[in-house]
């Protein structure tokens, strides 16, 4: 572990040398030294108005994530256990998996105007889908030895579910869940881009059509600093839930 944070820091600390030494060499105006860009972000942050659409954003997001997981996980597994409901809203999952998300949001503008309820929705697009795909995998692909085992001992249906079935599947389930957060983030970008030019990605336009390099990088920082830390997040509840893996992969 020791050695990975040393690597990483190693990793990190090249790169900003790097980029210093390219922004002082080259045209500020497409690559600013990354000492131009903390004291942007420093500015930034000092005058409120990083915070103040961050917040927004990360609102906007947990709302639009949450949906997704609850959601999410309980059409995946009603789709892994009963074969009727797979058969009847596999081939939409699959087709809006693949469509591209952004061919949306004129429909949602429609629906829900170009209020937070858009933004939320987007989010909600973005991560739903592959968490379904994700849970309805991991459920299916729980070994029928167990269930049925469960089953002779006299474990009711219940039982089985939440005791064999549903601790099973939490590993496909928190893989979902992980890609589901990561395209949560785009999502939100996208949406506030997109649609009202709020929070994050408003910040990113304003910023981008003014030329303005060195704010424009200090978000762009921001967002991805918001991911690692979101997607460390979840890390930590996958490890909570599904311990148990490395316990047997010790023994």
């Amino acid at each position: 572990m020791k050695a990975r944070i040393s690597v990483n820091v190693l990793s990190i600390a090249t790169l900003a040398v790097l980029w210093e030494v390219a922004g002082r060499l080259m045209d500020t105006t497409l690559i600013p030294p990354l000492s131009n860009i903390a004291s942007a972000w420093l500015r930034l942050l000092m005058n409120g108005k990083l915070l103040e659409n961050l917040v927004m954003s990360l609102w906007t997001l947990a709302a639009g994530f949450f949906l997704a997981v609850i959601l999410g996980v309980i059409i995946g597994v009603l789709m892994g256990r009963f074969r009727p409901v797979e058969h009847f809203l596999d081939l939409y999952i699959n087709a809006l998996m693949s469509a591209p998300m952004t061919a949306f949001v004129p429909l949602l503008i429609m629906w829900f105007g170009l209020g937070v309820e858009s933004r939320i929705a987007v989010v909600f697009l973005f991560a739903f889908f592959v968490i379904v795909i994700n849970t309805m995998t991991g459920v299916k692909q729980v070994d029928r030895i167990f269930v049925e085992m469960a089953r002779s001992f006299g474990a009711k249906e219940l039982e089985v579910f939440f005791k064999v079935v549903l601790p099973a599947a939490m590993p496909a389930i928190m893989a979902g869940v992980s890609i589901g957060m990561g395209r949560a983030v785009k999502g939100i970008v996208t949406a506030e881009m997109l649609l009202t030019l709020t929070g994050i990605g408003g910040m990113i336009m304003q910023y981008g059509s003014a030329f303005a390099t060195d704010a424009l990088f200090a978000v762009i920082l921001t967002i991805l600093m918001v991911a690692m830390i979101a997607m460390k997040l979840v890390k930590i509840v996958d490890r909570r839930l599904t311990g148990w893996k490395a316990e047997i992969a010790i023994e």
